[in-house]
């Protein structure tokens, strides 16, 4: 399902323009309420300054935008290397974080005659729909990059990055499966293994990884949990919904994953069965690095491939065993949009091309940083050269992994078509009624009631069923 009401918008549909101003106000304000790939504490809670570089008053300057320097990395390594004239003329915006990028991006789209105003712009997942279904952004087709181009890209990443005319408007580099991330010292002492086989399948489903959840517990005497905090499981939930959060007339929908999340995060809750920390909280943290014994610690977080070389810490160097998620699941990923004023198509289409269609850039772009790239054709490339990054150093030597090769059969077949410009948001509101459930503070039908109402709250025009 994708946002159907920007359709009407370019058509001059007041009520659909009303809708699309809703999702973007709403948007705006809760910038800060989700974290994505290059998350920031919440001890941070200063707004940083951009950090620039570049000279952005240049006659010739070529401005983009980023929330880390994830984008600005490969520009300063392989794209230098290949396009060094081109390269010069960049200057990139770094906002500090992904709390602030929203709220610091969206003033400045609207005024094309700022100095800053983006040629290019780094999306991520969480709330890509948001900006193709928007008026901010102009189809890959008018940079002169065809089906052809990406034709090696996932399905799921082109959904993404499509309006809902079919249209693409932004292209991804990076292919985003899911997995449990496992600390192998962690899992031999507490569940008497590190053999991935056997691993996998104590998180073959949610009720061997409660039983799981248990094992570690007992083990440990509490001073070790399976997982941090229960919105370990959220992704792999929230993320193989086989509908939206609401239909094609506009009523707001409830995917049985969410109830079974909501349930689930209650048993781990009820049986102190975790840390109950939040994601990305200095606790959570914290308990990536305990010993289990003196502090405290977590056998596995949820993980993708950015998560694995960006996240983790030194504790899990040469120490990480990958498993898959009970059920597919991808998470983050960043994509690249050319604006609607962008001052130079070509060079935009360059620059996405290097990123998203090249081969050889792609395979540079994973030999810098272990990138699962978004190109079925340079993963294979990637595989039978043997040149694998394998995390930068993470995987446990002694389980045999190989990075690329564990995600190539997770990346298969994801699915992102009930995804919404409205998601990210909804999302942040699952989660305040899941704490409620989860804590006692509601009951089940309470909790899911109060999510239906909220929705409507914030989005006045999804209406609940009768």
């Amino acid at each position: 399902m994708k946002l159907k009401f920007n359709k009407l918008l370019f058509k001059g549909g007041s009520n659909m323009k009303k809708k699309m101003v809703s999702v973007l106000l709403t948007a705006s304000m809760a910038a800060g309420m989700m974290m994505c790939a290059a998350p920031v504490l919440a001890e941070e809670a200063d707004t940083p300054d951009n950090e620039i570089t570049g000279d952005a008053s240049a006659e010739d300057s070529f401005v983009v935008w980023g929330w880390n320097d994830d984008i600005k990395k490969i520009l300063d390594g392989p794209f230098k290397e290949a396009y060094p004239e081109d390269y010069e003329r960049i200057v990139f915006v770094n906002t500090g974080g992904s709390d602030y990028y929203q709220g610091k991006l969206d003033p400045v789209l609207d005024d094309p005659s700022n100095e800053l105003y983006p040629d290019m712009m780094g999306l991520e997942v969480d709330y890509v729909q948001k900006y193709v279904n928007s008026d901010w952004v102009q189809n890959v087709e008018d940079l002169g990059i065809t089906a052809d181009d990406y034709a090696n890209s996932y399905q799921y990443n082109l959904d993404l990055g499509s309006d809902i005319d079919g249209n693409v408007r932004a292209l991804f580099w990076q292919a985003t499966p899911g997995c449990y991330a496992i600390r192998a010292d962690l899992a031999e002492k507490y569940l008497g293994t590190t053999d991935p086989a056997a691993l996998t399948e104590k998180f073959k489903d949610l009720d061997t990884i409660v039983e799981t959840a248990r094992e570690v517990n007992e083990a440990s005497g509490g001073k070790c949990k399976l997982f941090s905090g229960y919105d370990e499981i959220k992704r792999s939930l929230t993320g193989s919904r086989t509908q939206g959060f609401y239909d094609e007339n506009d009523v707001i929908t409830i995917d049985e994953n969410i109830k079974t999340y909501m349930e689930t995060a209650k048993t781990l809750y009820d049986e102190d069965l975790t840390f109950n920390t939040d994601q990305w909280s200095a606790d959570w943290s914290a308990n990536m690095s305990g010993d289990g014994e003196e502090s405290n610690a977590a056998v596995a977080y949820m993980g993708c491939p950015w998560f694995v070389y960006w996240c983790l810490t030194d504790q899990w160097k040469d120490n990480t065993i990958l498993v898959p998620t009970q059920t597919k699941c991808y998470w983050g990923g960043t994509g690249l949009a050319a604006t609607t004023e962008c001052a130079d198509t070509e060079l935009a289409a360059k620059i996405m091309k290097f990123f998203t269609c090249d081969i050889d850039g792609m395979v540079a772009i994973n030999a810098l940083n272990s990138d699962y790239v978004n190109n079925t054709e340079a993963v294979s490339k990637i595989i039978d050269a043997g040149t694998s990054a394998d995390g930068n150093g993470y995987l446990y030597p002694d389980a045999g992994q190989n990075f690329m090769e564990f995600f190539l059969p997770l990346a298969d077949g994801l699915d992102a078509s009930m995804v919404t410009a409205e998601d990210q948001q909804i999302l942040s509101l699952m989660d305040t009624q899941t704490k409620a459930y989860a804590t006692g503070e509601k009951d089940l039908d309470t909790a899911l009631a109060d999510l239906t109402a909220s929705i409507h709250d914030t989005f006045s025009y999804l209406e609940a069923a009768e």
